[in-house]
C-alpha cells in the first residue's frame, strides 16, 4: 500500500503478483497496470527477471520489485536493461521495472511512476450494528 497499489489477496497461484498499481490513462477511467513483486530475505538476478518476464505475460506497463535487502549491481542491470515504459498522456519516459527497498519506502520514496488512481480499500466491520440510529435535534 505504501506505492498505492492494491495488495493481491491470493497468496498461491499470484504468479509472482504481489500487488497492481493502476494508473489512469484518460478521463473515461481507463489506466495501465504496474505489477508489484515483494521479496524478503535473499534476493538475485532471477527475481527481477521473473518480474520482468510476468510484466511481458501480463501486458502491464510496468513492474516494481520491493525488496528487504539493497539490491546487487546485477539486479539493477536486469532491471536497467528492461526498456521504458512511455506515459500516453504526457509521453514521459519511465523505467519499465523499477527496484525500491523497504528502507528507502519507510524513508518516504516511491517509485518513480506517473501519479497512480488510489486503490479502493474496503473497511472491514468491527463489529455488528445493533445501536439505534441517535438523532440531533
Amino acid at each position: 500500500m505504501l506505492v498505492d497499489g492494491q495488495p493481491n489477496e491470493k497468496q498461491v497461484g499470484d504468479k509472482g503478483i504481489d500487488g497492481i498499481i493502476r494508473v489512469p490513462i484518460d478521463a473515461k477511467g481507463n489506466s495501465h497496470r504496474a505489477i508489484v513483486s515483494v521479496k524478503g530475505g535473499t534476493t538475485n538476478p532471477s527475481h527481477v527477471r521473473d518480474l520482468i518476464g510476468t510484466v511481458e505475460s501480463q501486458k502491464a506497463a510496468m513492474g516494481v520489485f520491493i525488496c528487504l535487502k539493497k539490491p546487487t549491481k546485477a539486479m539493477v542491470d536486469a532491471a536497467n536493461h528492461s526498456g521504458v515504459y512511455t506515459y500516453p498522456v504526457n509521453n514521459q519516459k519511465y523505467p519499465k521495472v523499477q527496484i525500491i527497498t523497504v528502507e528507502d519506502l519507510l524513508k518516504g520514496k516511491r517509485p518513480n511512476i506517473p501519479t497512480a488512481m488510489l486503490p479502493y480499500f474496503q473497511a472491514q466491520r468491527r463489529y455488528e450494528a445493533t445501536h439505534q440510529q441517535m438523532t440531533f435535534g
